[in-house]
């Protein structure tokens, strides 16, 4: 009896220090990047133990157009906007990142949409934009890349179009 007493009291103690100390222990991070001239994005997972896994990247179409119109003047600048370690469970217990600027609220969709329509200076100048670093200018051509998109959402979503005709 006393032997089974012991043996349940340690599996309690070994349960409880496990469940305090594996929750804030770092299994895992995960890093993403934005390529703050063309607006490309990458990441990946590496663990704790030495190997990296779940490598990914989204090339923007201003990188597309920049490789195939003008490659001996594109250069990259890969900034880190998540880089969050995870424990065990995969929670958050650690963030850190690096600052990208505007670039960053420039879903890499919303700049596929935008060069789709663009002309072929209107995506130089949005590369020459981006790679400046003037927070100012990018802000003013992320505005109106969005009042592009929002004009263009409403005119697809309009009352009168074709669907509504009887």
């Amino acid at each position: 009896m006393k032997t089974r007493r012991s043996v349940i009291v340690v599996g309690v103690v070994v349960f409880a220090t496990l469940a305090m100390v594996l929750p804030a222990v770092q299994v895992c991070r995960d890093w993403a990047y934005i390529d703050q001239n063309s607006g490309s994005r990458k990441g990946y997972r590496d663990w704790s133990l030495g190997w990296r896994s779940g490598s990914w990247y989204q090339a923007s179409a201003v990188e597309a157009f920049m490789r195939s119109n003008h490659p001996a003047e594109f250069h990259q600048d890969w900034v880190s906007y998540a880089g969050t370690g995870r424990n065990l469970f995969g929670g958050a217990i650690l963030r850190g990142h690096g600052r990208p600027g505007p670039i960053l609220s420039l879903k890499p969709e919303l700049i596929d949409d935008y060069c789709r329509s663009a002309s072929e200076t209107e995506k130089r100048r949005l590369y020459d934009v981006l790679k400046s670093r003037d927070k100012g200018n990018i802000q003013e051509l992320v505005d109106e890349i969005y009042k592009a998109s929002m004009l263009e959402t409403d005119h697809k979503t309009e009352p009168s179009g074709g669907a509504n005709r009887r």
